[in-house]
């Protein structure tokens, strides 16, 4: 147990990790800049004031993030330090050359998060089931090590060892490079109406999701890891030159190469809290647009014992009817299907995507 935890940053990652520690146990002192993000960050967790804490932890924006560890480990040589951003590689350069106590310092990043900032929008389980990556040439003695690992453990997470290289190398393609095409999607459809806007289906608002992002924080992640992301930018560009010739001389099997790198790259991605990725039987619904449909449902899974994965709705301004699409196993799906074609629903199996 980590008996006393001082949050430096009163945002969501802090307040979360904050909540999360609180429910542990240790004492939190919550921290910021901002008045009155501190004061809420500080309501939440229940926080107090502690003068030598064990462990300081830095969930500042990235710009302030190198400043602020150094500032924490010069003033607090007691304290073991740890930092939460997501790019390190210069940040580890700026702590040994700045401060007198690196070796009380360590570096995690929590690969979870909202597209909601703020403490309004913590949560004690936000990192439930989720990636940590720990940076192994922070890491100088087994106690920092032991602290790190036992941090992760708390916030229920799972912690993965890179360097922090690897690291700026690895979440440029597995979450800013995503960013940056979300918000590229998104802003295309700055000039579009509303009237033509309200014909997007479920994939649109699937792939702009992310561009809600906080402007400010990620133009600093983005330009912190420059070095690792503008090479993944220029290979896009390239790939998208190709299959833009592909498309414009009429390849198609260009063109369905192109689709076919994409299935097996997203078969890739691996299920819930890192376990294989399923694969999934699909089953569609069609239901009256009024109140009570989901309900019945869902009442009519429970009872034949049917476990539902995921589903996705699909329903268009002006539509009487809505397509339910629930993602369930090959036997739930052979059972579920029979069970409410017998009840009365309108049932249509789907191909396995």
């Amino acid at each position: 147990m980590i008996k006393s935890v001082r949050i430096v940053g009163g945002g969501l990652i802090g307040t979360s990790v904050g909540l999360r520690l609180k429910a542990s146990g240790s004492s939190v002192e919550m921290v910021d800049v901002n008045t009155n993000a501190m004061r809420l960050a500080t309501d939440l967790v229940k926080g107090e004031v502690i003068s030598d804490p064990e462990l300081i932890i830095v969930t500042v924006p990235i710009s302030t993030n190198a400043e602020i560890v150094v500032e924490q480990l010069n003033s607090n040589p007691k304290s073991i330090v740890c930092d939460l951003a997501s790019v390190k590689s210069e940040l580890l350069l700026k702590v040994k050359e700045l401060s007198a106590n690196n070796e009380n310092f360590f570096s995690l990043h929590p690969m979870a998060g909202r597209e909601v900032s703020g403490a309004e929008n913590a949560r004690a389980d936000l990192f439930e089931g989720r990636a940590w990556i720990g940076i192994t040439d922070s890491i100088q003695n087994e106690k920092t090590k032991m602290i790190a690992q036992n941090l992760v453990q708390i916030c229920g997470g799972t912690l993965y060892w890179l360097n922090s290289k690897e690291h700026d190398q690895l979440v440029a393609k597995l979450s800013h490079l995503p960013q940056i095409l979300s918000t590229l999607i998104a802003g295309s459809l700055k000039e579009m109406t509303s009237e033509d806007l309200n014909l997007a289906g479920q994939g649109l608002r699937d792939v702009t999701r992310l561009a809600s992002a906080d402007p400010s924080l990620w133009s600093q992640i983005l330009t912190e890891n420059r070095k690792s992301i503008e090479p993944i930018i220029e290979t896009m560009i390239n790939q998208l030159e190709s299959v833009k010739s592909c498309i414009k001389s009429s390849d198609e099997e260009g063109v369905k190469r192109f689709i076919i790198t994409g299935n097996e790259g997203k078969k890739q991605i691996p299920g819930k809290h890192g376990a294989k990725n399923r694969d999934y039987a699909y089953l569609s619904i069609v239901i009256d647009d009024k109140p009570g449909e989901l309900a019945r449902i869902f009442n009519e899974c429970a009872k034949v014992f049917v476990n539902i994965e995921d589903l996705s709705i699909e329903h268009s301004p002006g539509q009487e009817t809505g397509l339910i699409t629930l993602s369930l196993s090959n036997g739930d799906r052979e059972k579920l299907s029979k069970h409410l074609q017998d009840s009365g629903f309108k049932v249509h199996p789907v191909k396995n995507r």
